[in-house]
């Protein structure tokens, strides 16, 4: 490498041999992979969901408050309480990202042969439930207005060029070797991101384990399946309860396990009690405990 540090990362020193070792034992990232699924029950979500609109009047589609932008505030907060999730193997190297960035596929529309386009949205640690949907809502309508995002309209000059793709890859791989991939193609390369999110409960699909990917420097992917349904019983009293299947992809190089335990816990508790989404950090984490 040319260059230790990187446009979208500082290089991390003063790791634990064992840990220092990991990236020379696994190579890549589908290697290093784990894998984590829990069930989340939603309905102090939903029902919070429920209560803020009702306190607003009628609003934009850039204003809608919905599950999917209380789970990407929740995994903000999470990772903004655990720093160490967001960083990255690159050439057996570890990195502490420079950024927040989450990406996802939008579908242009419920049509088989309408394209699915990359958002990609750079987030603040302190961002609200309220700043990230509109983000996140803003990305959307953008997406389904102009049928591609920056990422798209790129490789499709390239495309249109004989060789175009080979030329391309082959320059850009040799960039990155060397650390010096200019921040102007990585900022809007999806795969470039803190997390991965795949919402499939939106079109009505469980949550399948999905791989990470080995362009990139993505180290956590994210499915969300469809909303169910489970009976339970309280004191002898049948109750129905809404519940998501949420499953994760892992590079267990970045982080070692008492980290990602103690991150899906505060995950799932901030889904559990969305209130605790309005807290400062500071006051988050001693909430937390």
């Amino acid at each position: 490498m040319l260059f230790r540090d990187r446009c979208d990362g500082t290089r991390v020193t003063g790791q634990h041999a064992l840990n220092a070792l990991m990236p020379y034992m696994m190579r890549g990232r589908n290697e290093s992979a784990v894998y984590y699924e829990k069930e989340i029950n939603i309905e102090n979500a939903l029902a919070y969901l429920k209560a803020l609109k009702m306190t607003q009047e009628e609003k934009a589609d850039q204003d809608r408050f919905t599950l999917f932008g209380l789970i990407i505030t929740a995994a903000l907060k999470t990772m903004a309480l655990y720093p160490r999730l967001n960083r990255f193997i690159h050439r057996r190297a570890l990195y502490q990202r420079k950024h927040m960035t989450f990406s996802f596929i939008v579908k242009q529309s419920f049509d088989p042969d309408a394209p699915e386009v990359n958002a990609k949205i750079f987030f603040e640690p302190d961002d609200s439930f309220q700043t990230v949907s509109s983000k996140i809502n803003a990305a959307i309508l953008d997406a389904r207005e102009h049928g591609e995002g920056d990422g798209e309209r790129f490789a499709n000059i390239f495309h249109k060029i004989p060789g175009g793709k080979a030329i391309l890859m082959a320059l850009y791989r040799f960039l990155e070797h060397f650390n010096i991939a200019p921040w102007s193609l990585i900022r809007m390369d999806p795969l470039y991101s803190s997390i991965y999110f795949a919402n499939l409960g939106s079109i009505g699909l469980n949550a399948p384990y999905h791989h990470l990917y080995e362009w990139g420097n993505t180290s956590i992917f994210m499915v969300i399946g469809k909303m169910f349904s489970k009976e339970l019983w309280h004191g002898g009293v049948r109750t129905r309860q809404r519940y998501i299947d949420v499953r994760l992809t892992l590079d267990e190089r970045i982080a070692d396990g008492y980290i990602f335990a103690e991150a899906a816990s505060a995950f799932y508790r901030m889904l559990s009690n969305p209130k605790l989404l309005e807290l400062p950090l500071d006051m988050l984490r001693n909430a937390l405990g």
